[in-house]
């Protein structure tokens, strides 16, 4: 009974991952195009993920964000080689500043994919807890 409740424990810790910063859109739709500064951004939204910078001057910030959510049906044993698989939701937001420093464009995108395995592979969109334009 003891090792049954350690595999269900570390199951459970398992079923889900994270990387990168989770926005609040709120915040991200305050960032005005012409208005806004660097700094601003910064204070708003936090630190990006990664910076590029382009020759002309301009510099674009990326705020990256993926989950992925293991389905139940993986871990019991053999249904799992045939009904297992994962679901995944991911966020990207681009805000681009030009030479000034002031943000020029900002946008959004965000989607879902869902991974099977065994007899169900294939890919599904799905945003199974998301409402119409708000995060993940």
């Amino acid at each position: 009974m003891k090792n049954l409740l350690c595999i269900l424990a570390a199951a459970l810790l398992c079923g889900c991952a994270s990387v990168g910063h989770k926005l609040d859109q709120s915040k991200v739709d305050q960032i005005k195009k012409g208005e806004t500064t660097r700094d601003q951004v910064i204070q708003l939204i936090g630190s990006p993920d990664q910076i590029t910078r382009a020759g002309d001057g301009s510099l674009t910030f990326q705020y990256i964000y993926t989950r992925a959510t293991t389905k139940p049906s993986t871990f019991i044993p053999i249904v799992g080689a045939f009904a297992g698989g994962m679901n995944m939701q991911n966020q990207i937001t681009m805000v681009t500043f030009n030479s000034s420093n002031i943000v020029s464009d900002v946008f959004t995108t965000y989607g879902a994919n869902e991974m099977n395995t065994g007899v169900t592979t294939g890919s599904k969109p799905s945003l199974p807890d998301t409402e119409s334009n708000k995060r993940p």
